[in-house]
């Protein structure tokens, strides 16, 4: 059965693109089969951009699939086995993450800010360190060793987990504890 691991972000070194390439490549040799999906707008202006040229290789060559940039991202989303974001971006909380733990997927994240507080080690995903292409290759590999039971229990775990901490309700009610 065919995995597909998913980056949404947009195209820049900054938000591990080539981290995520690097990864693909390793883990398409051991399997063929695994696919390895960007979604995200190639941002000539960012000064961290990727080319557009330097995508389209990394396309044809079969490393990665670039589905483009799209303001709806779920109907690409759904289709995807697990959330891969390598980011060593200064982010805030990341909707991505945020968006993929209400869909119940998987993630594999950077323990960096924005990012690690959406992940609980082990049980919705794994957390990596920034920019070790070493580390996030072993991740995904516990990925693809998960029986499909295990995959949906995680992403089962990762809504629940965002409708416990990140629900927009709690979070107002915390902010008016706050302040008064």
């Amino acid at each position: 059965m065919k995995t597909v691991f998913l980056m949404i972000a947009r195209v820049l070194y900054d938000k591990g693109y080539q981290e995520y390439v690097d990864a693909a490549r390793i883990i398409r040799q051991e399997h063929p089969d695994v696919e390895f999906w960007l979604l995200g707008k190639i941002d000539e202006e960012y000064p961290n951009h990727v080319p557009g040229s330097v995508v389209d290789a990394d396309h044809r060559t079969g490393i990665i699939y670039y589905k483009g940039f799209t303001s709806d991202v779920k109907p690409i989303e759904v289709e995807a086995d697990c959330i891969v974001h390598p980011t060593f971006y200064n982010e805030g909380m990341s909707r991505v993450l945020m968006e993929a733990m209400a869909m119940r997927k998987p993630i594999i994240t950077t323990d960096i800010p924005g990012c690690k507080e959406t992940v609980e080690d082990g049980r919705n995903g794994y957390l990596v360190p920034p920019r070790n292409v070493d580390a996030l290759v072993k991740a995904i590999r516990k990925f693809l060793n998960l029986s499909q039971e295990e995959r949906r229990a995680m992403g089962d775990y990762g809504r629940k987990k965002a409708e416990r901490e990140f629900d927009v309700k709690n979070v107002i009610a915390v902010y008016r504890s706050i302040t008064g």
